[in-house]
């Protein structure tokens, strides 16, 4: 029997009180003894796994639970596999006694909650070692260099963890490697391939490195590792280009270098590597794909902006199944002399700056049931070749594609070729490429999302034309057969709004309808005219969403829509519709967007409606309808929006109006309306009320409620009159603050949710109001369209004086107090005191300190070296601070500890998987909760500590534009820049 070294034997024997097991444990064999020491380093066991490790047991050690061993009774084998839950892992630290099982072959311990850092002496001394699993657990410090030690390893995974620090020199190049998994930890510093004699990576079939901190550029000695089946190397901080190195890896089946800042060209020698099947160069993340889990990844966010086109060299790879490289600033045409030899499954270049056609070959690819070519600068016509009734996402939108729609090839189509009824697609046909398909997000964009290709028991298919230029007049659609003839539900939206179709408004739109679970239509923004068919409603039962919004449909909505008990959607505003509104439309349970204004309807609105009891937007707006508002109408509680201007309506508006706790928007302006304005619980802007001679004047917003009624959450100015008008007139700075009596209350004209109003006399004779900011010190949250507005103003302003203004300008000192708002809530950045210029250098040095605690940047603070993303960083704390309602050193962190301020406060909820915990009750209730999670990602991603993974604001502005449904960065109303005092006119 081997001989236990002294030190080891005394700690064990030390912890048995019991003579007679000290006595039993002397007669075992070392390797029980070092299991049995390893088994005191568990400090918790939940399930009772090791519960037959005991010095009494009858039972060999080579019979313990997790215990393998050779002929000669020596362990070669400790899994301690967790395969339940977290509620069953063991939890403690790794034991150094393992340094004893000289022959371990496989050191298995994954999914549990072992902390601690890996002893290195220790492991450095199982030279037989050969599986070494660790992943899924809490260790942290650095990967130990004695790993290098073990020349058999074939198989190291230390994924899921804390490591930090560098991966040690020659760990890739050892010998024997097969499996490398370093993924998900926060490893920094450069990737080493090693390519000495003794050390090579020809033997490396998998690497994976995704989500640390790795920087620099990929080294092009990646290519000595002619085995490499897998590569992934996305969510990095990688730099440069993809070296041409890599197209001598013949045997690489998946390449994924997303989530980085690598620029240049393609190399065209991936073309080289022909058993390529997956290749993804960016991940786009969309508003409705937001959950809290994904928010601890949030500083990854796609930088990756390649020059030039994909390769047709790579783009022709005969077994490339999925190209996933959405805004990825691509140019370029696609390749013309495409083959039924294309393997093509998945492919993805939406969002780029791809020009020409889309190819007629491309409709040999067969099996394509994913594509989206959406927003680039393709023309011309598309082909009939193409198998769009196959396609689960098919998706053309936004191009400048004409001609007339054909009636594409309606084959036979395998749908388990095209639907994932499991985990992964069943044509990724080996578990390498099955884990790289999953590593993909899902897309979405601001009309519509891809929730995958698989959801269970119900598909979703989506086939986009939207925003192009097609003509001519409708084809009768329909879905290939191999959907059809399966078990499974799927819900079909078809999108061909923002065209020049024409012609009348078709009876049957697709010819399948009733055979899906749902469908939903746009037709809106055309040429299409006609009557509105009762039989395209009543034919297809399963109709869900109807828009046929602004085209020139005449007639009358018949009484037979009452039979769409489905419908939770009807848009036909903008058209030219007359006659009355049928009663069946109390019919429609179901409904909740109903918008039929700006047409020709008559008559009353109907008392029925008050029995949609989902409906959350009515909009009949601009019609000749007349009658009074029926009282019916307050009985909706979900009503959110009620548009009834510019009608001939009388009477009053019914009282009950003002019980309805979700109802943000009551206009019914230019009317025939009298008596009073109830009291909302949230008063609409009083040009809602205008235009109705009898009705009396709008309430004060400051005047008390009715008794019995809430005081409204948002109030504005009654008195258009009086409202003040914006005015560009100078930058508000220090002096000019001085001038408001540093916002005394002498100079107080008024408070509301979102702050007060201050008089300020900026020179002799030129009064104006100033709004000073308020955030977290008001019992009335602002909600998610105010602070949408702030956030994207502020962030306008910093963009601008970082980018746009020559020198440079960094402000310093952004918080909340130097964050002003005018009348409607519009936000400007004032107070410029303590800005610097810079000049083209990076970063400038200072002896002083500016900013104000809590909001400096910990680079700043510590070096006094300022540069624009330390403005980032207050700007990502000014975020936090709105979303949550609390201070940057809220009293609430004390009891955390010193220092302990709002960013570690989101890292920690984040972390723990409690995001939600971060907002303010109200903000989370009031919702949209995925804008609010996008929200807090940005602001995450801004107040990380590091200057080279916090991104800069134009990085910021771009990250926004992908993560908010609703971007102010695409609407040309927007104003360019938001620097200016919010300084108004008065005009009383």
């Amino acid at each position: 029997m081997p001989l236990i070294p002294w030190p080891i034997l005394i700690l064990f024997l030390s912890s048995f009180s019991n003579p007679a097991l000290i006595t039993s444990s002397l007669l075992l064999p070392s390797d029980a003894l070092s299991l049995l020491s390893f088994k005191n380093s568990i400090t918790l066991d939940p399930s009772n796994l090791l519960s037959t490790w005991t010095p009494s047991s009858s039972t060999n050690h080579c019979h313990w639970y997790g215990i393998t061993c050779n002929n000669r009774h020596r362990v070669i084998s400790l899994n301690l596999t967790n395969t339940l839950t977290k509620d069953s892992a063991l939890s403690g630290t790794l034991s150094a006694s393992i340094a004893n099982l000289t022959h371990l072959r496989t050191l298995s311990i994954p999914y549990n909650i072992f902390s601690g850092e890996i002893p290195g002496s220790s492991i450095g001394k199982l030279r037989s070692l050969e599986v070494l699993e660790l992943q899924g657990n809490n260790f942290s410090g650095n990967i130990p260099t004695q790993i290098n030690r073990l020349y058999y390893l074939r198989l190291l995974n230390l994924s899921h963890n804390s490591f930090s620090g560098f991966i040690p020199n020659r760990l890739i190049g050892l010998r024997n490697l097969r499996v490398v998994d370093l993924s998900h930890n926060q490893l920094s510093g450069r990737i080493r391939i090693s390519v000495d004699s003794l050390n090579k990576c020809e033997f490396l079939n998998h690497l994976r490195l995704s989500h640390n901190f790795l920087t620099d550029s990929i080294p092009p000695e990646i290519g000595n590792c002619w085995n490499l089946r897998t590569l992934l190397l996305d969510g990095n901080i990688l730099e440069g280009r993809i070296p041409g190195e890599i197209g001598r890896i013949s045997e690489l089946r998946i390449l994924d270098v997303s989530r980085n800042s690598l620029t240049e060209r393609i190399p065209q020698e991936l073309g080289n590597c022909r058993k390529l099947s997956v290749l993804v160069l960016t991940k786009v993340d969309s508003g409705p794909g937001y959950n809290e889990d994904s928010l601890v990844d949030s500083y990854r966010i796609e930088f990756n902006a390649f020059v030039g086109a994909v390769p047709s060299e790579v783009l022709l790879i005969p077994s490339l199944q999925v190209l996933w490289a959405p805004r990825a600033n691509l140019d370029g045409r696609l390749p013309s002399n495409w083959s039924d030899s294309c393997s093509l499954r998945i492919l993805n270049l939406g969002q780029n700056y791809i020009t020409g056609v889309v190819p007629e070959s491309l409709g040999l690819c067969k099996n394509l049931s994913f594509m989206d070519l959406s927003s680039n600068t393709l023309w011309g016509y598309l082909s009939t070749q193409m198998r769009v009734p196959c396609m689960v996402y098919f998706n053309v939108s936004r191009n400048n594609i004409s001609g007339s729609l054909p009636r594409f090839e309606n084959g036979s189509c395998d749908a388990t070729m095209m639907i994932s009824y499991g985990q992964y697609p069943n044509f990724l046909d080996n578990e390498e490429v099955q884990n790289a398909y999953l590593n993909i997000p899902v897309w979405g964009s601001q009309m519509n999302t891809f929730y995958g290709l698989g959801l269970g028991e119900t598909n979703v298919i989506i086939h986009d034309f939207s925003w192009n230029s097609l003509t001519g007049s409708l084809p009768l659609f329909s879905l290939g057969n191999g959907f059809l003839a399966t078990n499974f539900k799927f819900k079909y939206r078809l999108l061909l709004n923002d065209n020049k179709f024409n012609g009348h408004l078709p009876g049957q739109i697709v010819s399948n309808c009733n055979d899906l679970d749902s469908f939903s239509v746009n037709l809106s923004a055309n040429r299409l005219s006609g009557g509105l068919y009762q039989a395209l409603l009543l034919d297809c039962v399963q109709l869900k969403e109807f828009e046929v919004a602004h085209n020139q449909i005449v007639g009358s909505i018949g009484p037979g829509i009452g039979g769409s008990m489905m419908l939770q959607r009807i848009d036909l505003s903008g058209n030219k519709l007359s006659g009355s509104l049928p009663n069946q439309l109390g019919r429609l349970k179901n409904l909740k967007w109903m918008l039929l204004g700006g047409n020709n309807l008559t008559g009353g609105i109907p008392s029925q409606l008050g029995k949609l009891t989902s409906l959350v937007v009515l909009d009949l707006s601009q019609n000749v309808l007349t009658g009074t508002i029926p009282a019916s109408l307050t009985d909706v509680s979900s009503l959110e929006i009620v548009l009834l201007d510019h009608n001939g309506l009388y009477g009053e508006i019914p009282s009950a109006f003002s019980t309805l706790i979700n109802l943000s928007k009551l206009d019914v302006s230019f009317n025939n309306l009298s008596g009073h304005i109830p009291h909302l619980q949230h008063l609409s802007d009083c040009d809602s009320f205008r235009g109705n001679r009898y009705l009396s004047d709008c309430p004060d917003p400051y005047s008390a409620p009715p008794a019995g009624l809430p005081v409204p959450l948002e109030v504005q100015k009654a008195d258009r009159q009086r409202k003040l008008k914006s005015s560009i007139i100078a930058m508000l700075t220090s002096a000019s603050v001085v001038s408001t009596g540093n916002f005394s209350m002498q100079n107080l004209i008024g408070t509301g949710g979102f702050g007060s109003t201050y008089k300020a006399e900026l020179i002799p004779g030129f009064l104006v109001a100033v709004k000073r900011l308020s955030i977290g010190r008001s019992a009335n949250n602002v909600g998610w369209p105010v602070i949408h507005k702030i956030a994207i103003h502020i962030a306008q302003a910093l963009a601008y004086l970082h980018y746009s203004c020559v020198p440079r300008i960094v402000h310093r000192d952004i918080k909340p107090s130097n964050i002003l708002l005018d009348e409607e809530l519009n936000a400007y950045l004032s107070d410029f005191g303590l800005a610097r210029l810079l000049e083209v250098s990076e970063t400038h040095a200072t002896t002083d300190v500016a900013g104000t605690f809590g909001y400096v940047a910990p680079e700043y603070a510590t070096t006094c070296r300022v540069s624009d993303k330390a403005d980032v960083y207050s700007f990502g704390v000014v975020l936090l601070e709105l979303i949550s309602g609390k201070k940057s050193l809220d009293p609430s962190f004390s009891e955390f500890g010193n220092g302990f301020n709002i960013v570690a406060w989101a890292n920690l909820l984040i972390i723990e998987g409690r995001s939600s915990e971060f907002f303010s009750p109200e903000i989370w209730e009031a919702g949209p909760k995925e804008n609010l999670l996008g929200l807090l990602r940005i602001a995450s991603t801004c107040t990380v500590e590091s200057l080279s993974v916090r991104p800069s604001m134009k990085q910021v502005r771009f990250q926004w534009n992908c993560s908010c449904q609703v971007s102010c960065f695409h609407d040309p109303s927007c104003p360019p820049l938001r620097l200016i005092a919010a300084v108004e006119l008065m005009n009383s």
